[in-house]
């Protein structure tokens, strides 16, 4: 019922040479439900392999027999709220409603012609989503079990992790909490006979702002260009960084590309028949250096923040690190120096070890309640950088023309690096290893016209 899609738009001509155009309107986001099904807990149900009910020191199911509990067959609604005890379980919304997001957006563009027949055009384009679908699970460890300490907290991860009597044991025959211990932390969830319960929401949100420039000359005399540049800042609030956060990170949507730039165009040669000179040419001569056409697209882009970091110890300010990458594979691209301790727990001989550094217990936090943020803006993957090119030779036959194509793909052979290794326990963290994109390819083709 949401599902209300209005559009309104305008256009302007202010005299023979600018014009002004605007627009407005809310489109539907499709929400997942679309495309996954619809849930049906214990109409359909799968039974989970469970090799071991003492960790590991008994095996009590293999290939030839998988199933020593045998399989489970579908309770359909007899069981009530016991249904897939033993196991997570996801549901929609309380009231069971469907919703598709909704996204605003409205734009704002002038456009001038330019002498030389250029066409420039300013444009803000912006939109604003809302109701967007997000996931919440509502049986995390309560927060007032979880530690705040900004190192590893050793005693919370011990008496959280701690295996106790199990009050389910033998009641959950097929499914791992049927064991005779389980984890403390288990027990301490507000549903402890289940595993997770995610339930669907609709209230993520995203926002998007944009500055779009263009300038753009039609095919005429021999040649056309375009230039574009755009300007953008996206944000969203649809993860949490906790499970018991009251409310959502807002943090840079992994697509925010604060600037690119795109240039194309085509260039005819002005020599070859048909062309401003050359037309009556010596043959051979015109068959080389006649009617040659040149093509070219280039991409140029911010790189994206989308190194997402894991719950890990940092001791600084994450938002003034940032990327630097270069053709040094030993070196890593960003400052990690923060992320370990530089006392004399680490060192040897008072200089700090990094096989100790990585080894130190206290980097790798667990059961706290995190503080440090997902994303920052100098967290950024490699700008992206490719021209890709086309040489075009036209070789006439009386009524009948042939076009010899030489393409080059990634023209210059830039390198797009992947991202960052974001293991501080990796000898590697921070440094990149593989290369994201295919080197120069170079494309021969012929084509004839009859």
């Amino acid at each position: 019922m949401n599902n209300f899609q209005p559009r309104v738009g305008f256009a302007y001509q202010a005299n023979t040479k600018t014009v002004v155009r605007g627009g407005w309107a809310i489109y539907a986001v499709p929400a997942l439900f679309d495309v996954s099904g619809i849930y049906q807990p214990g109409f359909s149900q799968g039974t989970s392999i469970v090799p071991s009910l003492d960790t590991g020191l008994t095996v009590r199911a293999n290939l030839a027999n998988p199933f020593p509990d045998g399989v489970a067959e579908p309770p359909g609604n007899s069981l009530g709220p016991n249904t897939f005890v033993g196991r997570g379980i996801g549901r929609f919304n309380d009231n069971l409603e469907f919703r598709n997001g909704q996204s605003m957006r409205w734009s704002v563009s002038m456009q001038r012609e330019l002498p030389g027949q250029f066409v420039a055009e300013a444009a803000y384009v912006a939109s604003r989503s809302y109701d967007l679908t997000t996931d919440y699970n509502n049986n995390a460890v309560p927060r007032q079990y979880l530690s705040t300490s900004a190192v590893r907290d050793t005693a919370t991860v011990n008496f959280l992790s701690a295996n106790v009597p199990n009050p389910f044991a033998g009641l959950l025959p097929g499914e791992g909490l049927n064991s005779a211990t389980t984890q403390r932390q288990q027990l301490l969830r507000p549903y402890p006979q289940f595993g997770n319960i995610d339930t669907r929401r609709y209230d993520g949100s995203s926002s998007y702002d944009s500055a779009q420039f263009r300038l753009e000359r039609r095919f005429r005399g021999g040649y056309t260009v375009l230039g574009a540049y755009t300007w953008s800042a996206f944000k969203e609030k649809v993860t949490r960084l906790n499970e018991t956060d009251p409310g959502y990170e807002e943090r840079l949507n992994d697509t925010h590309l604060p600037h690119r730039v795109v240039l194309n165009g085509i260039w005819e040669l002005p020599y070859g028949k048909d062309r401003k000179w050359g037309n009556d040419a010596n043959p051979v001569l015109s068959a080389i250096a006649g009617n040659w056409s040149v093509s070219f697209i280039m991409n140029w882009q911010s790189g994206r923040p989308n190194i997402t970091l894991g719950n890990l110890y940092y001791d600084g300010d994450i938002t003034q690190l940032k990327t630097k990458y270069t053709s040094d594979p030993t070196q890593p691209v960003f400052d990690t120096s923060g992320f370990y301790f530089h006392d004399a727990a680490v060192q040897t001989n008072g200089v700090d070890d990094p096989a100790k550094q990585r080894a130190d217990q206290r980097i790798r936090l667990e059961s706290n309640i995190r503080t440090l943020q997902t994303r920052t803006d100098g967290l950024r993957g490699p700008r992206y950088t490719n021209w890709d090119m086309s040489f075009v030779k036209g070789v006439h036959f009386g009524p009948a023309r042939a076009e010899i194509h030489l393409e080059l793909y990634n023209a210059f052979n830039d390198v797009f690096f992947n991202n960052p290794n974001l293991s501080p326990t990796s000898a590697d963290f921070g440094r990149v290893s593989s290369q994201n994109n295919l080197p120069r390819n170079i494309q021969i083709g012929m084509k004839f016209l009859f």
